[in-house]
């Protein structure tokens, strides 16, 4: 077993009693000994961090070219995504109350198809994603709302709403990217009302491919999964966040292996 300690401690347990979990090209993942947190011990530099996002290169530039004149309908896979996100935000908006329009914010928005789902539902919706040329398609699609979208960090974003803001706010596939997942969620907390919803998935460390696969499973992406939570752990760091609910379920979709977590005031 490597000798390798950890430097930061667990964002559950505040403790440094962690051990060597994998290492991928000078980046080292530990695991706290108690709750059993999967993390990155010393994060890379923002700007690796970034390319690992918007692709770098030939990718990056081809989405900066064509993103100006890009629709919703002219991605690859329209149907079927809208039809995922549809699904994902009628359960999403079940969690929440049954007052009026609903305030909706989703974190890590990535093309849009969510904040679709949700404008065919009737809502006012707000987005954070940190690849401009992802989100420009709906911008484009629904040019209203394009003062809503915000491309940076959700902590730099958070910042521009009041207490209890939204009704519901969705991060899939997201808290796991979180650099500082705590603040975050005591963020996430401050801005969702009082009977609102936070609706999350994120890659199960309980998985049969994670427990099967170790230093190969798939969710293992040290420029980019930051934190990797298991069912039972995730409900402590949610409480720990401040939320007084915290619910998990099967996901939305296996991929590498994850759960759902809906968490309330």
């Amino acid at each position: 077993m490597s000798e390798y300690q950890a430097s930061r401690p667990c964002v559950i347990c505040d403790m440094t009693d962690s051990q060597h979990y994998c290492s991928y090209h000078g980046l080292e993942y530990m695991q706290c000994n108690s709750c059993h947190l999967i993390y990155v011990d010393n994060f890379a530099d923002n700007e690796k961090m970034y390319k690992a996002y918007s692709g770098g290169g030939l990718k990056s530039l081809r989405r900066k070219l064509f993103a100006p004149i890009r629709r919703m309908r002219s991605i690859k896979g329209y149907t079927h995504f809208l039809q995922r996100a549809r699904d994902i935000f009628a359960f999403a908006k079940q969690q929440a109350s049954n007052r009026g329009q609903k305030t909706y914010l989703d974190i890590g928005c990535n093309k849009g198809f969510l904040l679709t789902a949700a404008v065919e539902a009737d809502c006012n919706v707000h987005g954070v994603e940190l690849v401009t040329e992802l989100i420009r398609p709906f911008c484009n699609t629904f040019p209203q709302f394009r003062q809503q979208i915000y491309s940076d960090k959700f902590q730099d974003v958070a910042r521009h709403f009041s207490d209890q803001h939204f009704d519901i706010i969705t991060a899939i596939d997201v808290v796991e990217h979180f650099e500082a997942p705590l603040s975050d969620l005591q963020e996430v907390y401050r801005i969702l009302k009082d009977d609102g919803a936070f609706i999350v998935q994120t890659p199960d460390i309980d998985c049969d491919n994670a427990t099967t696969l170790g230093c190969h499973w798939g969710a293992l992406k040290p420029l980019e999964h930051l934190h990797l939570f298991g069912r039972e752990n995730f409900i402590s760091f949610g409480k720990k966040a401040g939320f007084s609910e915290v619910i998990v379920s099967d996901p939305f979709e296996e991929a590498d292996g994850n759960f759902v977590a809906i968490l309330k005031k």
